[in-house]
């Protein structure tokens, strides 16, 4: 008997369930909702809270008030009795089930207004001693609320009499104005709750436009109608539309590169296969050298395209890379290697300046400037490294000057021009000019070239713009 009882099998052929990611809108609509409902249940139970109290304050100072009035109408008789006049001051103690009830206390007797005429369960509070005051209210479960307070009565003989007077008040009465308040308040807390649920939806709806935006234009370029993300985005969005823009200008120049190196390459390589397929096709015995030579040619050939269409191409995020050391490095570098020759090389400029480029590509790049420089310069060469202003991230400007013979501006276009042919065999300035311009646009910059101020000869710069 199979005894196994590990995690049930499912079938290859049968993709497992993938969970489906909940709406950002409705995450943040139902979280909304919970807070405001929390916020407004907490107002509402302080605010309620806040309302018993001063119901209580107020009823102690209605019963409290009653008291008094029923101590202006109140007299004593000879033997300590306690009697009241026809007309009292408050109308309800006269009316029989009123709801507001008073009364007197004296070790001789008591009085009882006529509106507790039918009621069960009266107050009876006890005689207090004099000048103290006792309150009971309706949270202590009792039929009515009450307020006895102890005084003492001097008759015309000089005697003082313990005299108690109390009033009370139904609980009903309180409970029926508390539960109307209450009704009253959650009715406006809720209506107050569902308008701001409806507003914080329509303002979540408009504040995540931007972000339906995106999703709608980037559809769009997967159908092919546009290019790229429009820039007009908030600015805490920003951010994110310009580097999608540059990945999405970044995959469509190194695919331009790689389409252009393609087709160099099949120029490149139409000679050499013609001239073997000619000599096939005429029966000429071909020597097994020649052959070597066009393959070597053609492996050449396919080995500097290859190289150059890797240089034309880059990462669009890269990790910052510190200029300034670079440069230390190359002039370090060229200096060994020109001693014969006395090159001196001369680093100055902004500090701490970096660049988002492999670093491979910054050492390739500045290397062919300066080696250009120290081979057609007279032996002193100047790199200023300077920032170009920007919101986000400053641009980087690398000018090298030498004191040379100089180079004016159609012989520059037409070196970049003639360095970019692939099937260019010579090296030289034309070859690295043309590389240091390739890198250049590869990361967005530019090569620059006009006579040095400093040095007489060239000046030579590529920059970087800001982002």
């Amino acid at each position: 008997m199979d005894t196994d009882s590990g995690p049930p099998k499912t079938d290859p052929g049968v993709s497992a369930p993938v969970d489906r990611p909940s709406s950002l809108l409705l995450r943040l609509i139902v979280s909304a909702t919970l807070a405001l409902t929390l916020s407004l249940a907490m107002v509402g139970l302080a605010v309620d809270r806040g309302y018993r109290a001063a119901s209580m304050d107020a009823l102690q100072e209605r019963l409290n008030s009653t008291v008094f009035l029923l101590l202006s109408t109140l007299e004593l008789s000879a033997e300590g009795q306690p009697m009241m006049s026809d007309r009292l001051a408050e109308p309800r103690l006269e009316q029989p089930g009123s709801g507001l009830y008073a009364g007197a206390l004296t070790p001789a007797g008591r009085w009882q207004s006529t509106s507790m005429t039918g009621v069960l369960n009266s107050p009876s509070p006890n005689v207090l001693p004099r000048g103290q005051t006792h309150f009971v209210g309706p949270e202590q479960g009792l039929g009515a609320s009450y307020l006895s307070m102890g005084l003492g009565w001097e008759q015309p003989d000089g005697e003082i009499v313990d005299l108690t007077l109390w009033a009370a008040e139904d609980r009903a009465r309180y409970e029926a104005q508390v539960a109307a308040f209450r009704s009253d308040l959650w009715g406006w807390l809720g209506f107050a709750a569902l308008l701001l649920t409806g507003v914080q939806g329509l303002i979540l709806l408009l504040s995540l436009r931007p972000l339906r935006q995106v999703a709608s234009e980037v559809a769009e370029i997967e159908t092919g109608e546009r290019e790229q993300l429009s820039l007009s985005y908030p600015k805490e969005l920003q951010p994110l539309t310009a580097n999608l823009n540059a990945l999405l200008a970044s995959e469509r120049s190194n695919a331009a590169h790689y389409r252009q190196a393609l087709a160099d390459l099949a120029h490149a390589l139409k000679t050499p296969l013609a001239v073997l397929k000619a000599r096939l096709e005429s029966g000429e015995s071909i020597q097994t050298d020649t052959v070597g030579e066009e393959l070597a040619r053609m492996d050449r050939l396919i080995r500097r395209q290859l190289e150059r269409a890797a240089r034309s191409t880059h990462r669009t995020i890269n990790k910052p890379v510190e200029v300034f050391p670079v440069l230390e490095r190359l002039s370090q570098s060229l200096e060994r290697l020109y001693r014969d020759q006395s090159v001196s090389i001369q680093v100055s400029g902004e500090q701490g300046l970096s660049l988002r480029i492999d670093e491979r590509d910054l050492l390739e790049l500045c290397g062919n400037l300066l080696d250009n420089a120290a081979k057609y310069g007279h032996g002193e060469i100047q790199v200023r490294l300077s920032s170009l202003k920007g919101s986000r991230m400053p641009g980087v400007e690398i000018r090298v000057d030498d004191n040379g013979p100089g180079l004016d501006g159609q012989l520059f276009s037409r070196l970049l021009a003639r360095g970019a042919r692939g099937d260019e065999q010579a090296e030289g300035q034309g070859l690295g000019l043309a590389i240091a311009h390739q890198l250049a646009q590869a990361y967005g910059g530019e090569l620059l070239c006009g006579p040095s101020a400093t040095l007489g000869g060239a000046s030579i710069a590529v920059r970087f713009p800001p982002r």
